[in-house]
């Protein structure tokens, strides 16, 4: 399974999880993401490839736990171009 892959697997799980704790787990989901490739641009692509998945989701797309996914990953693909 591919860094992407299991980030979105991730993703999608936690979207069903009524827990207050869903947000630390999802940034945690997004740095083990990031963290399985080395170069800011390669992490800029990943991410969003995860994006991208998340807008086209029926289920979740729209919904105040994608935008908080759509936050998140902004702010660090915002993050990670300041570095490139």
């Amino acid at each position: 399974m591919t860094p992407v892959s299991r980030c979105l697997h991730k993703v999608d799980h936690l979207s069903a999880v009524p827990d207050s704790t869903a947000a630390d787990r999802i940034n945690a989901a997004l740095d083990e993401l990031e963290g399985a490739y080395r170069r800011p641009c390669e992490r800029i692509v990943a991410l969003e490839m995860v994006l991208h998945e998340v807008r086209q989701n029926r289920r979740i797309g729209g919904t105040p736990f994608a935008r908080f996914v759509h936050v998140s990953v902004e702010r660090r693909q915002e993050k990670l171009s300041r570095c490139a």
